[in-house]
């Protein structure tokens, strides 16, 4: 029997739902040689320096829906090249017809091409290499250990040259980092790369963390595109009042996403932004995302597709052929009566339904950090 590590189901919170269509999760690795000074799992103290395999110990089961390896730490950690424990999970996808989604910084991955083409002929699988600029300079001190921007695109380059589905992660999004002109022609050669679609979440601020990563942002300041805004964007005071990771002001957030957003535009892929849905240029929907769990994207495209006042009762017909889980049906029932499910989009509350609105419902400013609810 082919068998993964723990998994965990993905959409636990408004901050998971607004961000992906993944139904679980499964990580084959604790802690991550890269160490990316932002990483939204990284703890104080020596974080990289213990890295080590996760126990293969649940049954591989087709029920999982979309599993995503790669959300707390990165499948190939160098020790993987021994270890082999992500190309067992490949193996037990393909035996168990299970759809993945692999996110991924490292080169390794290129390893397990036969497996991935294996996977993409049934169309189980999307890789997904995350990248936060172009601008070498400054990976090579806040991701130390990563593979270079350029090794990265190589990478996603010879995937999608064996047909194997690439898309980009963009996270975390640093406003200031980057010039819009340079954010711009960041997207439009992501999107020439993949020819599918790029994500973006913007940088999520926790205290564990905030202090060295600062450290290291002031070290890159002179090779910024504008220091001035990331500071006022992200104060190092910044207010760690809630659970989730905060994210910066609208104002600030906005004059990033658009260039970015355009130049995916205008290289010929679909844009996703998983803190504002309302920046989103188009539904995902071939691939692995039929098995998807649809995203407040999806949601409010079927709202707004009615031409009229969505109440509970109908949504509901229509969010249950995705086959949510009874307790994600009553977190979203929540998350609808309180108004907190729409924000970052068009959509206004009329009555008990929602429908079409000009005004945008005041953005999320938190993003997602995956909560650990093991799957029944």
């Amino acid at each position: 029997m082919h068998r993964l590590p723990s998994t965990f189901e993905f959409q636990t919170s408004a901050e998971t739902i607004r961000a992906h269509h993944w139904r679980s999760y499964t990580d084959t690795y604790k802690g991550c040689e890269f160490e990316c000074q932002y990483c939204l799992y990284k703890g104080p103290g020596e974080y990289g320096r213990h890295v080590r395999p996760v126990e293969i110990s649940v049954p591989a089961r087709s029920d999982l829906g979309i599993v995503d390896i790669g959300t707390t730490t990165d499948p190939y950690q160098p020790m993987e090249a021994e270890q082999k424990l992500t190309r067992s999970i490949l193996e037990a996808a393909i035996a168990e017809q299970i759809p993945l989604f692999v996110l991924t910084r490292g080169s390794l991955v290129l390893r397990d091409v036969d497996l991935l083409r294996e996977l993409a002929s049934a169309g189980l699988v999307e890789v997904c290499v995350s990248i936060i600029t172009l601008n070498e300079d400054i990976t090579t001190r806040i991701e130390p250990n990563a593979p270079r921007p350029s090794e990265r695109l190589r990478v996603a380059e010879q995937l999608a040259a064996q047909d194997i589905p690439v898309a980009f992660h963009v996270a975390p999004l640093i406003p200031g980092l980057d010039t819009p002109e340079d954010l711009a022609a960041m997207g439009k050669r992501l999107a020439e790369a993949c020819g599918s679609h790029v994500f973006s979440a913007m940088l999520g601020a926790r205290k564990p963390y905030w202090e060295p990563f600062y450290r290291g942002m002031d070290a890159v300041a002179d090779k910024c595109g504008s220091f001035e805004t990331f500071e006022r964007a992200y104060p190092r005071d910044f207010d760690f009042s809630r659970d989730a990771a905060g994210t910066c002001d609208f104002e600030y957030a906005l004059p990033a996403l658009t260039p970015l957003r355009d130049g995916v535009t205008e290289g010929g892929a679909i844009y996703v932004s998983e803190n504002y849905p309302f920046l989103t240029t188009g539904a995902l929907e071939k691939g692995i995302y039929r098995w998807k769990l649809p995203t407040v994207y999806d949601m409010a495209s079927w709202i707004e597709g009615r031409g009229s006042v969505a109440e509970w009762p109908e949504f509901l017909d229509w969010y249950r052929g995705f086959q949510p889980s009874d307790r994600l049906v009553g977190l979203v029932r929540s998350l609808w009566e309180s108004g907190e499910l729409f924000l970052g989009t068009h959509l206004a509350k009329q009555g008990d339904g929602y429908a079409r609105s000009e005004e945008l419902l005041l953005p999320a400013q938190h993003t997602l950090v995956a909560k650990r609810t093991p799957v029944a």
